[in-house]
Parts: structure tokens; sequence; C-alpha cells
């Protein structure tokens, strides 16, 4: 028994074995997604670096050299300075007049500098500032080169700094520089005569605007100079970013420094030359993050996606493991008293058995009432275990009677149960259903016997009816074949309306019986599609025109002469659509339009639409239209039908996988469109429907649009050039025919003025020809007819050729053997067969047929299926067995489903369900003689 949690389930994605490796896989993603965001910032970072690297080099070689050129200048000056004494006694000559000497100190053994004059302007035009200083600074510090008022005197700090210099270092280095903390002034100093320091000092002052822009760089940071003991001596940088002081090193540094655990700045140093100082360019680090901002940000939103990610899983972890987890527990502990109070108050008896011994474990008060404690529980215990636990009844299910006549039903499954194997068992109680499914059984065979007998009442009543109905309408068809007057026309008309109307309704009915005893079953044989809408539209043609109503076909020119299916159905669907558009339709037309849809592989979609301006119908009656006995609201004077038409139509449209589609407004018609699936078939060649035509003009006119283009349609696949309407400007050809289609009563011609041949196609008129007058009248919905008298119109002399072709054509001259017990359908059959041209011999049952067959040949043979003495099955087996392979066909009354079967299978080649007209029976001799060898 499933126990109810109050608590939340357990994410099932994280209550599996396979969760740890789950949540550790997403840990490492995380942590992989952090490291390569560090890593790929670094790189970054790296990259950007040694680019500012590079850019702090070139600073620093830039303004190397710019130290490199004063002192380099400092040293060429020092060569110039000649020593005054040794010059007196050596008798130099006197200097040139472009020369100068400038005296160094106020001694007379002071050295000299001797300069150009244009040496001297360069220095001055460039404000070089020349110095010398001698031993005693404090006394004699004179500037060379300065033409404006004297300088400050260097102060005492730089003196003394100067001399502690050369007593601490001796004369080994001959440049260095120093510092003037006052204006932050910078010299070069070098001996006059290295050999002789005590003579003094040769300076240069550099100028701390010229050192800046030498040292100025956009890329490399500020620049920063420091002296030997690392106090900072010019700097360009702020003073807030502008270290005090710097540990110096012996060469050159590059690397991060600050006084924090995240480094302030990048800084490179390197020393100067011919000196212990040492320069150095420092870029701070926020100042680097501009370049890095589209990679920080991508590793930030990375790692904040990682972030969120590894907040997801902590939450769903937490939401759908661990609280779950903690609640189930609890849960569970509560469950244990639950299972109890359910298993003890369930309306079903529950208990648990032991599979070791069979013994029960738990169990409620209703199994221990049911089942009872006797030796009769312990065996089927014992088997339920075995069934369950052995392997060989995959059952899970059994029913029993217990000792005190209850019937249980018993569900049981294996399972365990505090660490053992055990059966858990479920019983209700049946009892009461047992007895109910009898009564039901018993009705249900009732039922069956009911419509078993109905269905036998019914098709006996069929046949009874249909055997004197067949005797009536064949009467009535070979009276129509003789001459008669037109009143008698008009009865004859009458009789067979009503005869064909009874013949329906008695099909109607049979087929609702067929249909509930599941009887009802399709029939495939090849037929005209073409000829069916023309033969519908013949069958209640005089129906709509005694209403006034205009009723015509209009059929698609691409529709195949020939498809495989159940002809008998689709007309039966056919007829009830035209039977119903005439009863409720008053006044206007009826069309009956006949189309190929598609085409596909061995099928073809064929729609066959009924169109009529009748009153409509009610939007509240289409949804009971295929109900059964259903029968709309109409006027008083409409007779109403059965109400199985639709609904049969309804089960015969999905038998044959169809579509029946319905769509009406009141006050404006109906429209009702039938689409099925038909087989298609090749087309017999021996057998032409139509035969071509002269490929000359032809002229239809209408006034229905749609009927001319259907007509013209057929007109050209037959191969003349039609065309709707007639030419007013262009007069036409004298091979023109002018066909004319008035879907009503005859009517004067449209075209008054035509001389030349013309066709008249009309509703009521047969095929009638006056070859001397060219004109011909033919039937509106009969296309052969109006092929044949198209042919005609454009070549006369075929009428008497094709009349007796035609003629010839209904003989069959077969020598037929009849076998029919009753007379009236022997006379019958035997005026159909004379009719179509055939001698007859009649037997009155199977064994004076089969006597009679023995004695005379036969080119077929005709036989009643219920006879006496002999009937059709067993006369066919009989004829079969001595060897006849002459065509036999059978007739019978009975429309019972499996009916041709049974003839087909005792032997015969068809089989044909009276009342039959001469046509099919026509249809059905000449197919079967043209098989015969």
């Amino acid at each position: 028994m499933k126990p109810i949690y109050p608590a939340q389930l357990i994410d099932t994605s994280f209550s599996t074995p396979k969760a740890a490796k789950k949540l550790l896989c997403l840990l490492a993603l995380v942590f992989a997604v952090y490291a390569g965001a560090y890593s790929y910032l670094r790189a970054q970072l790296n990259e950007e670096v040694s680019i500012r690297r590079g850019y702090m080099n070139a600073a620093l070689t830039q303004t190397q050299g710019f130290f490199v050129n004063q002192q380099v200048l400092l040293k060429s000056l020092s060569l110039s300075l000649i020593d005054a004494s040794t010059a007196a006694r050596s008798s130099i000559r006197p200097l040139p007049a472009e020369q100068v000497s400038i005296r160094l100190g106020s001694t007379p053994d002071n050295w000299s500098l001797v300069l150009t004059q244009r040496m001297l302007a360069y220095l001055r035009e460039h404000n070089v500032k020349l110095l010398h200083v001698a031993q005693d600074g404090e006394t004699d510090t004179s500037w060379l080169t300065t033409t404006h008022t004297a300088p400050e005197p260097l102060p005492r700090s730089l003196l003394q700094r100067l001399r502690a210099r050369q007593t601490s270092q001796g004369v080994a280095e001959n440049a260095w520089c120093l510092a003037d903390p006052r204006n932050a002034a910078l010299y070069i100093f070098t001996y006059l005569d290295s050999a002789n320091p005590a003579l003094g000092w040769l300076g240069l002052q550099l100028q701390t605007a010229d050192l800046l822009a030498a040292a100025q760089h956009e890329k490399a940071g500020d620049f920063m100079l420091f002296d030997e003991r690392g106090r900072l001596v010019i700097s360009s940088a702020t003073e807030r970013q502008t270290p005090a002081r710097m540990r110096l090193s012996a060469g050159s540094y590059f690397g991060w420094e600050g006084e924090h655990w995240l480094p302030d700045r990048l800084v490179i140093r390197k020393r100067l030359e011919y000196s212990q100082w040492q320069m150095a360019y420092s870029l701070e680090l926020r100042t680097l993050l501009p370049a890095l901002s589209s990679s920080l940000f991508f590793c930030l939103a990375l790692c904040a996606l990682a972030t969120a990610l590894m907040d997801y899983l902590v939450r769903r972890i937490d939401h759908g493991l661990i609280v779950p987890a903690a609640n189930r527990l609890n849960a569970l502990i509560e469950s244990e008293a639950f299972n109890s109070a359910v298993i003890e108050t369930a309306p079903v008896a529950l208990c648990v058995l032991r599979r070791s011994d069979a013994e029960v474990v738990l169990e409620n008060a209703l199994s221990q009432r049911w089942l009872g404690n006797g030796q009769s529980r312990k065996q089927r215990c014992c088997t339920w275990i075995g069934r369950a636990f052995d392997g060989t009844d995959t059952g899970n299910s059994d029913e029993f009677e217990t000792d005190d006549g209850r019937q249980l039903y018993l569900s049981f499954t294996p399972t365990r149960y505090h660490g053992e194997d055990v059966l858990i068992c479920a019983f209700s109680d049946i009892s009461a259903r047992r007895h109910v499914e009898r009564a039901l059984e018993q009705a249900r065979r009732a039922a069956d016997e009911a419509s078993e007998a109905k269905t036998l009442f019914l098709a006996n009543v069929s046949h009874e009816i249909r055997t004197p109905l067949y005797g009536v309408l064949g009467t009535l068809e070979l009276l129509g074949r003789t001459a008669l007057s037109a009143q008698q026309k008009g009865y004859l008309t009458a009789l067979e309306g009503s005869s064909k109307n009874l013949l329906h309704i008695i099909s109607d009915v049979l087929d609702v019986s067929k249909i509930e005893a599941g009887q009802l079953s399709l029939e495939l044989i090849i037929f005209s599609p073409i000829q069916l809408v023309q033969e519908v539209i013949h069958d209640y043609a005089d129906a709509a025109q005694s209403k006034g109503l205009h009723v015509f076909a209009c059929i698609d020119p691409q529709l195949p002469y020939q498809v495989k299916g159940d002809l008998p159905r689709i007309r039966q669907i056919l007829s009830n659509l035209l039977s119903n558009a005439v009863k409720f339709t008053e006044h206007g037309r009826i069309v009956l339009h006949a189309r190929l849809e598609s085409r596909e592989d061995e099928r073809a979609m064929l729609q066959w639409q009924v169109v009529d301006t009748g009153k409509g119908i009610a939007p509240e009656d289409q949804h009971h239209l295929f109900d059964p006995f259903f029968q709309a609201r109409c006027a008083p004077h409409i007779v109403a039908g059965t109400g199985l038409g639709l609904a049969i139509c309804q089960r015969l449209m999905h038998l044959m996988n169809g579509q029946l589609q319905v769509v009406s407004e009141p006050g404006l018609g109906t429209s009702v469109t039938l689409c099925l699936p038909l087989e298609q078939v090749n087309e017999d060649p021996s057998a032409p429907w139509a035969r071509p035509l002269l490929g000359e003009s032809l002229y239809v006119v209408s006034p229905v649009q749609e009927l001319s283009e259907s007509i013209a349609g057929w007109l050209r696949r037959w191969g003349a050039k039609a065309t709707v309407g007639v030419p007013k400007n262009a007069a036409p050809a004298a091979s023109a025919v002018l066909v004319e289609l008035q879907p009503g009563m005859v009517e004067p011609p449209s075209v008054s003025d035509w001389s030349g041949p013309r066709v008249i196609a009309c509703a009521v008129a047969q095929a009638t020809g006056l070859a001397s007058q060219r004109c011909w009248q033919v039937n509106l919905n009969d296309l052969q007819a109006l092929n044949h008298a198209v042919r005609l119109a454009q070549n006369p002399q075929h009428d008497e050729l094709a009349a007796d072709a035609e003629a010839a054509a209904l003989r069959l001259d077969l020598r037929v053997l009849l076998a029919e017990d009753n007379v009236i359908s022997q006379l019958i059959l035997r005026d159909q067969l004379k009719e179509l041209g055939c001698s007859v011999v009649v037997a009155s049952d199977g064994v004076e047929a089969l006597a009679l067959w023995q004695a005379e040949p036969f080119d077929l043979i005709l036989t009643d299926i219920n006879m006496p003495n002999l009937n059709g099955y067993e006369l066919t087996q009989a004829l079969r067995q001595h060897g006849c392979s002459i065509p036999i066909i059978g007739a019978t009354a009975n429309a019972l489903q499996g009916e041709g079967e049974r003839c087909l299978a005792a032997g015969m080649d068809h089989c044909l369900t009276k009342p039959f007209t001469l046509r099919a029976l026509y249809q059905c001799l000449h197919t079967q003689a043209r098989r015969t060898p």
C-alpha cells in the first residue's frame, strides 16, 4: 500500500544513485568556469602588461639617452679645459679671434675653458648652464655660460655633498648627479682634472622641464627619478601617486608594487649610467582596467552566471533533497500508523503472507472473517505463494468461492516487508457482480436471439416481397418497350415510380437490419461513374419535372470512364440524396455535380455533389440529419419519409472510407457532398463508352454557364473544337455544329439565325433526329446520346449504319437454360431473355434443369436459388461435378450478407439480386458470354 506523504516528494533527479555524480560534475563545471575566467583574465592582463612594458622600456631608453647626451656634453666641455699656468710657461700662442677663453676662478693658476664663439653662442642660446665649483666651493662658484643676472649660489648642502662624495669615493668616478632640494634642479659634475681633484669641478645644471619633456611618454606611465638613497628627486606624477622613497636594487626591476595585498601599480626601474641614481616609470593599476574592460566584463558575467548556477544548485538541492528528505522521514514515521489504520478500515480484505511458511504477517478484520482459519485457507495461501514466486504463472489474480459460498476476487503481488519476501493480497466480494453479469448475459442472449429472429423475419419478408415485386417491375419494364399511347405511358411512369419507391423502402428497412446485425459489407465491381450519374438523374427526372423543377448533371470531363467500387451502395446514397432534393424543393433546379478531385497511386478520389434551391435546413436540424428515424420539419403538404435514408447513407459512407458533408441555409437551398476513394482500373478498349468526333468547330449555348462549360469539356475530350457561345463578328464554318442545352422543357431556339446543323439537348427529350431538317434532339443527361447526335450532325451518312450496329449489339443470340419454380418469375425472365435475343428453355426445379442440360446443349444457365427438390446451390454443384463449364448465373430475392459469396463458392459465375432491370440482365449476360471460350 502506497503511503500518502504530507511533505513534498523528493526530486527524482537527486534521489538516484547517480545524484552524487551529478552534483560533483556540476560543482566541477562551476569551478572550471571560475578557473577559466581567471586564466582568461590573467592572460589578457599579461598581454596588456607585456605591451605596457614595451612602452616603458622605450621611455627608459629615451630618458637614458637624455642623461647620456648631457653627460657627453659635459665631458666634451671638460676636454676644452686648459691649465692657465702651464699654458704661460709653454709660451702658447694667443688665441685666435674666433675663440674665447673663460677663466675658472680668480687665482692665477686657475684653469680656463676655451670655446669657439659659435659654441658659446649655441650654449647660451639653448640655455645650457655651465658652472665651475672650486675646491673651496663656498668662496668660488661661478656660472660660465649665462649672460643674465647670475643665478643664486649653490646651496651649502649641495656643496657639502659634493665634497663628501669626493672624500668617500675618490676620483674613480668622473661624473655624477646631484640635486638641489630648493628648486628640484639637477646637476652633473665632473673633475676639472681627474688627476688633481683639488682643482674643483665643472658642472652642468639640468632643467627639470627639459628632463620631464624628454621622459614624457603617453603610454609608459608616470616618470620618477630617485637618488642613490632612494629619495624622490623629480616626478611627473601627482604627490598622492608618488612614493616618497623606493627600495633600490642593484640592477633593473620590473614588477608590481603596493602597500596592500592587491598591488597598486606596475613599476619598471633602471640605473642611470655614471651614477647611482635610478629612473622609474609607474602605471597605476586602474589605468590598465579600461583596456581590460571587455575581458573583465565577460569574466565577471561568466562568474556571475556560475555563481547564480551554484546558488540555483544549492537551492535546488536544499528544496529537492534536504527538505523533502527530512519531511519524508517524518512522514515515514506517521505512515506506519496510517497504513495500519488504512488496512484495518479498508472495504476490501487485505493480508500479507510470508513466503517461507505461508503464515499471515498482517491482515485486517475482513480477511479474517472472509477467509477463516481452516485448512482450506492454508492450502490456498500456499497455492498463491507458489504462483507468485515460482515464475511459471504470469497472472496475478484469481477468483474462488469460500466455504460459505461467497465469490471473492483476489489480486496479489510479491514484495518485501521487514527484510523478507512476502505476498500482499487484496480480496473483493464479487458475489453481487457475478449475479449482475449472469443477468446481463441472459439479457444479451435474449437480445441476440431477438435480433437474429428480426433479421431472419425481415429477410424472409424481403424475399417474399421481392419475388412478386420483381414480377411487377419486370412486367412494367417489358410493357414500356411496347407501343403505348401518351396516357398509357403516363400511367406506366407512375407505376414504375411507385414500384421503385416501394423497392427503396424495402431496401432501407433491410439495410437497417443488416447494419444492426453487422452483416453489411461491400461488393466491389467495375462500373462507370458517368453512367451511374446519368441513371440516377434519369430515375428522378420525371418526378422533378412533374414539379416544374430543372434537374440535370454537370459531369467533370476528367472523370474516368471506369472505376472499381460498390456500385449498388453508391447508387443507393446518390438516389437518397436526389430523392430528398426532389421532395423538399418546390421551385428552381437540382444539379448533380460529379468531379474527379484527385488521383493518388491506385486510388481516385471522386466527388458527387447534389445542390438544390429548396427551402433549406434549419441549423438546429442539421445536427440530427443522420440520426435514424429523424425527420426535419417540413411543409404540411410534403409527405415525410421513414427517416432512415440519411442514416443509412452515413453508415455506407463510413464503410467505404468516404466523407459526407452538408451545407444548408434556410431559404437558399442545400448542398450535400459525397467524397469516396475508388480503385482505378484499366479501361476496356473493346467496349468504347463514346466514339471520337471530328475535329471541327462546335458552339455550345445554354442559359446555365456551368452546364455549357461541362458539355464543352466533354466535346473537347471527344476530339472536337468546342467553344462556349457563338461568335458574333466572324461567320461560322459550314461544317460547324450548334449544340443547344436546355435544362427545362423544349424552348424555341436561342440562336434563331443559325442555318447549320443543330443538336438540341433538353431534359425531357428522347434521342430523335431529322436529317432532312439537320436538327437532332437528345436527352440532356445522356452523354452517349449527345455523342451520337453530334457525330450524326457532323456526318449524317453514319445514321443508318449506327442504328443497325446498335440494334445488332443488343441481341445476344444465346441459348439459355432457365431454372425457376415461380410461375410469374418464369414469365418475366423468359420475356426479358427473349427481348435480349435469347432462346429460352424453362425448368421448374433443379432436377428438371439437370436433366435438360444433359439432354441439350446450352450457352448459359440462369437459375433461381430457392427451389424445391434441388436448389440453386445443389444444382450448380451437380453441374460442375458433371463437367459443366458454361457460365451459371444465380438469381435470388435474398439480399442478406453472404448470399453472393455462397453463390460463388457453390461454383456460380455471378449472382443477381431480384428485382433487376433488363439493362442489368443484359450487362451480366453480355459479360459472362464474352468470357465463354
